[in-house]
């Protein structure tokens, strides 16, 4: 798995959640439908984890400019083999390009 995020994606979590802060993380995981799909019937979507009060099992930590981004270990295998770049789009959203 490769996770990219881009500097417009970096700045957006920054605005939107007052990041960073002290054990706060982005937290990518796997949800049944929506769009878009990596593996049909699943889509990825986040929130924002106070690590503190519901640790999870992490598989991937990755800290980008001072954002903390988790995946828990019983989602990774959502995105083996895949290169995920997180991005802004026009409408000022979140998106995930595979």
């Amino acid at each position: 798995m490769e996770l990219k995020l881009t500097d417009k994606a970096i700045n957006w979590f920054k605005d939107e959640f007052e990041l960073p802060q002290e054990g706060k993380a982005i937290h990518i995981f796997v949800r049944y439908g929506g769009e878009p799909q990596i593996k049909q019937g699943f889509s990825p979507a986040f929130n924002i984890d106070n690590r503190n009060d519901q640790p999870i099992e992490i598989g991937f930590e990755q800290d980008y400019d001072g954002v903390d981004i988790i995946i828990a270990e019983k989602d990774l295998w959502y995105f083996e083999d895949v290169s995920i770049t997180i991005d802004v789009d026009d409408k000022d959203e979140i998106t995930f390009k595979f």
